[in-house]
């Protein structure tokens, strides 16, 4: 299961642990807030159906070589309205169904993920920022399901609790670049230091051609962040405030400020 991305496997059991957490929900919990403030945590989780669903369907395609939008959407707009529609009907059901309609959700998922071999990574998928590569896919969800994860418990200061700390590390070297392509820099050129403190990671980033790209680690930087895998990977979906971090000595910016500033615009926004 591991041999096409190191993510799928984590995913499965991140699901897994969400699907316990679900499975011990009183009445009273479904309706309580979340992180996501205009959302319950049945609406979290209706959301998550959606995504997993349609996730599972475009993976499915994709090896069949079709491209769609999933959900039975014929446009972009229509997708959009049936995730809502999905989350609404979602709502009406009991706890235990709902939790159960995720749990079936993922396993869909789970197992088209399963199928993806290496040669499959670069086959192309629809994504409502734009085309997805398989290859983007595992990491994505991956981290979608933490932060939800996360949400439910709605505790602001929590930081991502997960034994998939290890993948986290190495899915920021595809979600940064994956993020800056939704809001490049104009003229912004230069070599970026990424380093992750628990674990300890770290990778180079080169900002060209309106592109941010790994580069190869000798040649120095002109600037450095660095944070831990946790609080790094709420900056980069717009969950944490960069200042806010920087102040606290959570997020660590050395170099070329204008350029780190620019940077930051541009990956540490919600996705």
């Amino acid at each position: 299961m591991s041999a096409a991305h190191p993510a799928i496997p984590w995913l499965k059991r991140e699901n897994q642990r969400f699907h316990e957490r679900l499975r011990a929900f009183a009445g009273a919990d479904w309706r309580k807030p979340t992180l996501c403030t205009e959302w319950s945590a049945a609406q979290v989780v209706g959301h998550m159906i959606g995504g997993a669903a349609s996730y599972a369907e475009r993976v499915e395609a994709a090896l069949e070589g079709r491209v769609i939008f999933g959900l039975g959407a014929e446009s972009a707009e229509e997708f959009q309205a049936k995730r809502a529609a999905i989350m609404q009907e979602t709502l009406a059901l009991p706890g235990p169904e709902r939790a159960a309609r995720l749990g079936e959700a993922d396993r869909r998922l789970d197992e088209a993920l399963a199928r993806l071999r290496p040669g499959d990574l670069d086959r192309p998928t629809w994504h409502r920022k734009g085309s997805l590569p398989l290859r983007l896919l595992p990491g994505q969800r991956l981290g979608e399901v933490l932060l939800h994860h996360r949400d439910i418990r709605n505790d602001p200061a929590a930081p991502i609790e997960t034994e998939a700390i290890d993948a986290v590390a190495k899915v920021l070297e595809e979600r940064i670049p994956r993020q800056y392509e939704g809001a490049p820099q104009p003229g912004l050129a230069g070599r970026f230091r990424i380093e992750t403190a628990d674990p300890a990671h770290a990778f180079t980033l080169e900002a060209r051609d309106g592109a941010l790209l790994l580069a190869p680690e000798a040649g120095g930087f002109d600037v450095r962040l660095r944070a831990s895998v946790s609080d790094m990977l709420l900056l980069v979906s717009g969950r944490a405030d960069p200042a806010a971090r920087e102040s606290a000595g959570r997020l660590l910016v050395e170099g070329d400020r204008k350029r780190a500033e620019a940077l930051m615009r541009a990956v540490f926004r919600p996705i």
